[in-house]
């Protein structure tokens, strides 16, 4: 069982270079900013589960072909698990078309950082995003959101070593561990007080930038872009 928990560590390695650190070092925006620049809960929510989940199939298909077993895929995705993801990806897509719209109707008192800034840190994400209070906050229903997504992140890993550790051959994992339902309520409860703590939108402008100054520094850029240097006969 060795390799498959080697596997599984080195495939969530692999998959987090790619999604975060290798754009970084194209000087490109990685996977966990939105298009206000800032860190953004819900796609660390997508990114987290991603990275458990595929890691954990990545991990169980190379121990199966490595003890010799041919259907290297013969494992089951419980039903539970397939819902979970639902709503993980869900709660990102609604929380995205819910953020275009404020960005759209009210970007004066929406906080984002110009184009080219290298952003806040990690932890932002946590704070409001609108008003005078953006970035300086704490938002309650992200941070239950956050607290329940990590708790539960955790206990599916050790429900997955502890299925891992219970059999010797790789071939004897019929599939990944399943998801208490009522630990599946409690994230569609908690993923529905988040979206629903988006839904007010507190006045003021934010320090540090709003999404109408991004909004026109992209403008900007994009008619220096469709400026033709003129040419000057010899």
């Amino acid at each position: 069982m060795a390799t498959t928990f080697w596997a599984w560590f080195v495939s969530a390695v692999v998959i987090v270079l790619l999604a975060v650190v290798v754009p970084s070092r194209l000087s490109a925006q990685n996977v966990l900013r939105d298009a206000r620049g800032r860190y953004s809960l819900s796609r660390v929510q997508v990114m987290v589960w991603t990275v458990v989940l595929l890691s954990l199939v990545s991990g169980m298909a190379f121990g199966r072909f490595a003890a010799g077993q041919v259907d290297v895929a013969g494992f089951q995705i419980p039903d539970q698990v397939l819902w979970l993801l639902g709503i993980s990806v869900g709660s990102g897509v609604v929380a995205t078309a819910i953020k275009v719209t404020k960005s759209t109707t009210r970007p004066d008192s929406v906080a984002a950082y110009p184009l080219g800034a290298k952003g806040g840190r990690f932890w932002e994400m946590l704070t409001a995003e609108e008003g005078t209070s953006a970035g300086k906050s704490i938002d309650l229903a992200k941070f239950q959101n956050f607290v329940i997504t990590v708790l539960l992140v955790l206990v599916y890993i050790a429900q997955a070593v502890s299925a891992f550790r219970a059999v010797d051959n790789p071939a004897g994992i019929a599939g990944l561990p399943e998801f208490s339902s009522a630990f599946l309520v409690l994230l569609a409860v908690s993923h529905a007080g988040y979206l629903l703590g988006k839904v007010p939108s507190p006045i003021g402008t934010p320090e540090g930038g709003t999404m109408a100054e991004r909004l026109a520094s992209v403008a900007s850029e994009e008619n220096v872009a469709k400026v033709v240097p003129e040419v000057r006969p010899a």
